[in-house]
Order: structure tokens, then sequence, then C-alpha cells
């Protein structure tokens, strides 16, 4: 059985929140493990936030669409905004070695996200960027959500 939820919003800081709390609403659903709901919750975050502060033009705040699936014990997130052009996995890996105070700001985020996924990929399709990562949840339950799809403004 395949359980969904999709999300859409404009990229501002108050929509982190929305989608937040569907990420756990959907956790818990699922029945995930408080790590998986704290990797995951922390890879959407650092995907938004990316959005948000990088993805307009100077003229308007991009759409995103937040689409999360469960499928046996696989789950993936796929963030889409059709906001500027911008792979963030083409970003050069952030400096860990030097001390906190002589890195760079920046590139954090993405590491991040890559070490909690199982896999992450990105594409440009039809104007929107698409990030999608996939993550294997142990203990997840097959349950059907009920019809939560949003939209805000």
């Amino acid at each position: 059985m395949r359980t969904e939820n999709t999300l859409e919003f404009d990229a501002e800081i108050g929509a982190l929140e929305v989608a937040d709390q569907a990420l756990e609403g959907f956790s818990r659903q699922m029945t995930w493990p408080d790590e998986t709901l704290f990797q995951v919750r922390l890879v959407l975050e650092e995907l938004l936030i990316n959005v948000i502060h990088h993805g307009g033009d100077g003229q308007r705040q991009p759409r995103v669409r937040v689409h999360l699936v469960q499928e046996a014990d696989r789950f993936a997130l796929e963030i889409a905004d059709d906001g500027i052009a911008y792979d963030p996995l083409q970003a050069p890996p952030p400096d860990l070695e030097s001390d906190v105070e002589d890195r760079p700001i920046g590139g954090l985020g993405v590491h991040l996200a890559r070490q909690l996924s199982d896999s992450i990929a990105y594409q440009r399709v039809a104007g929107w960027n698409r990030i999608k990562m996939t993550k294997t949840v142990p203990q997840a339950r097959l349950t059907p959500l009920p019809d939560t799809s949003q939209s805000g403004r």
C-alpha cells in the first residue's frame, strides 16, 4: 500500500511550520521511530530554508510543493519549487576541518541532507527545481492518511 500527502505554499518562513506539522502528522500515522522523524525533519527544514532564502528572483518568492510518500519501508520526500534554477547538490562539500570561525557560511544543510538520506537527487523539470530524498524507515506501518492536502498563502 502507498500513502502520500502533498502540500503547496509560497516560499515564506511561516511555511516551515506548516510543512513541519504535516511531516509530524505523517510520521505519527506511519509510526516512525523518533530518530527517523528527527532526521527527515532536519532534511526538510534545511532544503526549504534554501528555497526560502535563495529561490526568489527579487520580484517574487517561488511556489513550493512538498510531497511525502511512504510505500512499505521506503519513504520519499520531494521538494519542488518554481524559483530560479539551482542544483544544491552541485555545491562543493563544506569545510569540516577548519575552526568554525574560519569556515565560510553555507553548505552544511545540503551536507546534512546527503548524510541523512539513503539517496538524494536533483532535477530541473518544466521550470521547477525538484529535489528528492529517500530513506528506509524501520517499523513503518502503512495506514491510509485522511486527505490533508493544503494550500496556504
